[in-house]
């Protein structure tokens, strides 16, 4: 049954970017499955008395909060199971087993086999930065945006070995806009954890709001998606500004989730607020 196939790097990522849109979609009756690229070994632990008795298992652990949030957001959850790459520069970044040191072909070969196997019509990875500039988020902008045009290529992934070609209709790639950033110092500095200078100061991250194509209101589903953020307990302290922000703060913050169009095989107005506009 065709639907929506969203590529993410972490456990915790699907959530917190789009777990308003997947609950959406899950509950009008689509398809939907979270493709998982690492098992987040490299993540910080919060809310653990002995976060030491866990690093050596806290994969495990992830990918069991990453069920448990599918769960609650009515999706299909699927691991690659890369390692966590850490950030650029650091000792994890250089594993040969992580997600960034992965060969082109063996990774994008790796998601053509899910995509082929799901048969979505939607398909979303991440913008060129991945966001903030994770190696992990970088690599699901790259490894993403080639399965997609990948899925459709019996020369390049034939199908004894990845499955039966399958063409997706729709390319969106996930993103967090530059003015919610702004948003986040405000409120983060109302919060007393930033100075005012450093609130004011142009963020890095995010994307021109010109630049996004789709922004959806996910206000109605609002409840579940912060229910799966939290399922991500080893990720998000207890007393984090994240988590201690105001109830209204963090409905208006978080309940807009926004994507940047990429490539359609159909004809659609580029302005609805709908993955499948056109579609149904």
């Amino acid at each position: 049954m065709p639907g929506l196939l969203a590529f993410h790097a972490h456990p915790d990522d699907e959530s917190l970017a789009m777990g308003g849109t997947l609950c959406r979609y899950s509950d009008a009756g689509e398809q939907v499955v979270v493709v998982t690229a690492t098992r987040g070994e490299v993540g910080e632990i919060h809310n653990r008395e002995d976060p030491d008795s866990i690093r050596d298992t806290l994969g495990d652990v992830r990918v069991r909060e990453l069920k448990d949030a599918c769960g609650i957001l009515g999706v299909e959850s699927v691991v690659l199971g890369y390692r966590d790459s850490g950030m650029m520069g650091m000792p994890d970044n250089r594993n040969p087993n992580c997600f960034w040191r992965a060969d082109f072909m063996e990774a994008t070969g790796r998601l053509v086999r899910e995509i082929r196997r799901y048969r979505p019509e939607v398909m979303t990875a991440y913008d060129p930065y991945g966001g903030y500039g994770h190696p992990d988020h970088i690599n699901v902008h790259r490894i993403g945006t080639a399965a997609f045009f990948g899925a459709a290529d019996h020369g390049r992934f034939p199908a004894d070995e990845f499955g039966d070609p399958w063409e997706i209709t729709r390319l969106f790639w996930s993103t967090w806009p530059r003015e919610r950033s702004r948003r986040a110092r405000q409120i983060m500095a109302e919060m007393g954890h930033i100075d005012a200078e450093e609130a004011a100061r142009e963020p890095e991250h995010g994307t021109r709001d010109q630049d996004i194509t789709t922004f959806i209101d996910v206000a109605e589903w609002f409840d579940r998606k912060w229910e799966a953020v939290l399922a991500h307990d080893t990720q998000i302290a207890h007393d984090s500004w994240f988590r201690t922000m105001p109830e209204e703060l963090r409905r208006r913050a978080f309940s807009t989730e926004t994507f940047i169009r990429v490539f359609s095989r159909t004809a659609a107005d580029p302005a609805t607020p709908d993955l499948f506009a056109g579609l149904r």
